[in-house]
C-alpha cells in the first residue's frame, strides 16, 4: 500500500458556521422546551414569545448548516482516497 496523505483545512469560517448552527439548534430546543413548560403553567404570552424564538432559532440553524454544506461541497473528503468508493465496471477489473 502507498502512503496516502490527507489535507485538513483549518478554515475559521467552517468552524464558525458549524458551531453557530449547533448553538442555535441547542437554543431552539431549549426555547421550545421552556415554551411548552410555560404553556402548561398558563402563561400564554411568554409561551408564544418563546415559541417564536424557538422557530427563528431553528430557521437560523438550518441556514447556517446549509451554508456550511454548500461551502464544503468541493472540499476533499477527510479520509484517504483508497477508502472512497469508486465506480468500477467488470470490464475495468478484467
Amino acid at each position: 500500500m502507498t502512503d496516502q496523505k490527507t489535507s485538513y483545512s483549518d478554515d475559521p469560517s467552517a468552524e464558525i458556521l458549524a458551531t453557530g448552527g449547533l448553538v442555535t439548534m441547542l437554543g431552539a430546543v431549549l426555547a421550545a422546551v421552556i415554551a411548552v413548560v410555560t404553556l402548561g403553567g398558563g402563561n400564554l404570552m411568554m409561551a408564544g414569545v418563546l415559541g417564536t424564538v424557538a422557530l427563528v432559532s431553528f430557521a437560523v440553524s438550518l441556514v447556517l448548516f446549509s451554508a456550511d454544506s454548500k461551502r464544503s461541497e468541493g472540499a476533499p473528503l477527510p479520509f484517504p482516497s483508497w477508502l472512497r468508493a469508486e465506480p468500477e465496471t467488470a470490464a475495468e477489473i478484467a
